[in-house]
C-alpha cells in the first residue's frame, strides 16, 4: 500500500505527514495490498482543507474535510474514508456471499451424485 502526503499553500511539517501516516495504518484492514493513496493538506484563509483520494479494488473513494484546526481535519477525514472504505468492503463481501451461495444452491438441485446420465 503506498501513500503520497503533500501540501499547498504551507510547508510540509513532518509531523502532519507522520500523524496522516498513523492514521492510514488504521485502515489497512479494509484496503488491498496494492491499494494507492494521495492526501492534499491545503491551507487558504486560515483553514485547512484536507482531500484523500484512495484507489482499492479498482474503485475510487473520495473524501473532502475543511476545519479551522488540522488535527481536527485528519482526523475528521480519516473517519469518513473508514466508513467508505468499510461499507465498500461488506458490500463487496456480500457480493460474494450471495453469488457463492446461489450457485451452490443451483448445482445441488440440477445434480444427484448417485445419478448418472450418458449421451450417445
Amino acid at each position: 500500500m503506498r501513500l503520497e502526503v503533500s501540501f499547498r499553500n504551507m510547508r510540509g511539517r513532518d509531523e502532519v505527514r507522520r500523524r496522516a501516516e498513523a492514521l492510514f495504518d488504521k485502515l489497512q484492514r479494509f484496503l488491498d495490498p496494492a491499494a494507492e493513496a494521495h492526501i492534499t493538506v491545503n491551507r487558504e484563509h486560515g483553514t485547512f482543507e484536507v482531500d484523500c483520494v484512495v484507489n482499492n479494488h479498482g474503485a475510487t473513494h473520495k473524501q473532502a474535510v475543511t476545519d479551522d484546526d488540522l488535527r481536527t481535519a485528519l482526523d475528521k477525514m480519516f473517519h469518513g474514508m473508514e466508513e467508505q472504505l468499510r461499507r465498500a468492503k461488506e458490500r463487496r463481501i456480500d457480493r460474494h456471499r450471495s453469488r457463492g451461495e446461489g450457485a451452490e444452491a443451483e448445482g445441488a438441485e440440477d445434480f444427484d451424485e448417485d445419478e448418472v446420465v450418458v449421451d450417445y
